[in-house]
């Protein structure tokens, strides 16, 4: 009996585990807006079963707009990809296609199932960054709200305003990237408090900011929905992960800012063209 209730316990904890794996990050924007951020588990017949705030939420498949692995937000010309009706999937080498998402399954990465109009095909979230399962106003304005940046001869523009800039460019987890930035921000109204990409000049830091004990000020970045790190005035960035890449001013309070930054960046020698 007792060797029964061991193997049993054995039994359910590899199963615990395997359970544990079959999660991934991701958001889900909702037709309504809505967007709920934690481990989607599967797909079932009831909808998208994710772990949001560590409790189990079941979400009706036909009540979501955009699945995203990678944190990125859709551009007027990424809905115009989406007709009435059609699905489509984002590669997070950049590419699209037309394909229905009918199943999940598999351990991290998941497996994610489509259905083409070549047949049946299987891609993990290591592949894709984004699916589109349908498009609505609210989706669009929800899934849209940090904007791709604005691009000038001078590089991406960089708002101090705004908490993250969406540069368009996708990355590859250990890339190295050349750097080159420009200008000044302002961190409060008088103008006094003046950071250069480095930050602060007055050392202060920013507290209650993506990086509280980094200089306030400081250009950093994040790569999709990651763990924000320090840029400064570095020449080269290497990609701690794969996934678009996010850069942003480093302040809590963004209302009383000025300024920007240009960031030109450069991959393998060459500018990066959008």
């Amino acid at each position: 009996m007792f060797k029964r209730t061991i193997s049993a316990l054995a039994i359910a904890a590899i199963a615990y585990v395997g359970v544990a794996q079959a999660q991934e990050s991701a958001t889900l924007t909702l037709r309504s807006g809505e967007r709920l951020s934690g481990q989607l588990i599967d797909l079932n017949a009831s909808g998208f079963i994710m772990r949001v705030n560590n409790e189990e939420r079941q979400v009706p498949k036909n009540d979501v707009a955009v699945i995203d692995f990678t944190g990125g937000t859709m551009s007027t010309s990424d809905w115009a990809k989406v007709s009435s009706g059609q699905q489509v999937v984002w590669l997070r080498s950049g590419e699209t296609l037309n394909a229905q998402l009918s199943d999940i399954g598999g351990t991290t990465p998941l497996r994610l199932s489509f259905t083409t109009d070549s047949g049946n095909r299987d891609m993990t979230t290591s592949e894709v960054s984004r699916i589109v399962l349908a498009h609505t106003d609210a989706a669009a304005s929800a899934a849209g709200t940090s904007s791709t940046a604005a691009t000038s001869g001078m590089g991406i523009v960089v708002s101090s305003k705004q908490r993250w800039t969406n540069t368009g460019i996708t990355v590859r987890r250990g890339e190295t990237l050349t750097l080159n930035t420009t200008g000044e921000v302002r961190l409060s109204a008088d103008g006094q408090d003046m950071a250069p990409p480095a930050g602060s000049t007055s050392g202060r830091l920013a507290t209650g900011a993506p990086m509280p004990n980094a200089l306030a000020g400081a250009l950093i970045g994040r790569i999709g929905n990651g763990t924000p790190f320090g840029i400064g005035n570095q020449a080269t960035l290497v990609a701690p992960a794969s996934g678009q890449l996010f850069l942003g001013v480093n302040d809590r309070d963004l209302n009383d800012n000025t300024g920007e930054f240009r960031v030109e960046i450069t991959r393998s020698g060459n500018p990066i063209r959008r």
